[in-house]
């Protein structure tokens, strides 16, 4: 049976796709070809939900944490993910498979959400855990390098509405990324970083249950330690996208 590596990017990876084919691959494609096999997975459609805990953590100050939810459903053309912290907020984040930040859609589950964010109290923006950010415009592929001994073909991305630029180290033998690095307008230095903790197996699924970001002087951590996963034709759990305010679930 096939292994499918579920991320938390909100889509299914290639990496199941293309497992009968040589190792090279990855490095031997184009960047264009090589970035239009991340941002379009296998067309299977699954759901998952994953359950844990957010961590931050600011220099001077106690770590804080709350609950986290992330539900995922993915279809041969877009997926749609819904994140809940604290129970009591969150968002919906859709995304089809096209390049650039008009396919990516961001909303807040309810009021207090949008006069107070919590998930910025923790370090955290709705794309790192979707990883949208993947669709920015590529502005070049950099020197390759390795992450955790992993080898990796290295992206340059740019926001168009934010101007800002994230480097991501994305894997040449399974197509998923590994590590991101977020720089300003101008920027030397990266502001923010985020890096794949580790992985876990449910029903011959693999998934991301930790994933890791910093600045200076700060540092998050989330943790996914109950989750489940599986094939919509036997049925889409209730409550997979959870009721918060008057928001109703876009269709996915």
């Amino acid at each position: 049976m096939r292994k499918l590596l579920l991320y938390v990017v909100v889509f299914i990876s290639a990496a199941s796709f293309f497992s009968s084919i040589s190792p090279l691959y990855g490095q031997e494609i184009s960047s264009k070809d090589f970035l239009y096999r991340v941002r379009h997975p296998s067309a299977r459609r699954s759901w998952a939900k994953m359950d844990g805990n957010v961590y931050h953590r600011r220099r001077g100050a106690s770590t804080i944490e709350a609950p986290m939810y992330l539900g995922i459903l993915f279809s041969p053309d877009r997926t749609l993910a819904q994140i809940v912290i604290d129970n009591r907020q969150g968002y919906y984040v859709g995304q089809t498979f096209a390049v650039g930040e008009a396919g990516t859609s961001i909303i807040p589950l309810n009021d207090d959400t949008k006069k107070d964010p919590l998930l910025g109290k923790f370090g955290l923006r709705p794309e790192d855990l979707t990883m949208t950010f993947l669709y920015w415009g590529m502005q070049e592929e950099l020197a390759s390098d390795s992450i955790k001994g992993v080898d990796c073909r290295v992206f340059l991305l740019k926001s168009q509405k934010t101007e800002e630029t994230v480097k991501v180290w994305i894997s040449m033998k399974y197509f998923f990324p590994l590590k991101a690095e977020w720089y300003r307008k101008g920027g030397k230095d990266y502001f923010r970083a985020l890096e794949v903790g580790s992985f876990k197996k449910k029903n011959n699924y693999w998934l991301i249950s930790r994933l890791e970001l910093y600045g200076p002087g700060w540092r998050t951590k989330v943790d996914f330690d109950r989750f489940d996963v599986g094939n919509p034709k036997e049925g889409i759990p209730k409550g997979l996208f959870k009721k918060l305010g008057k928001v109703e679930a876009p269709k996915a």
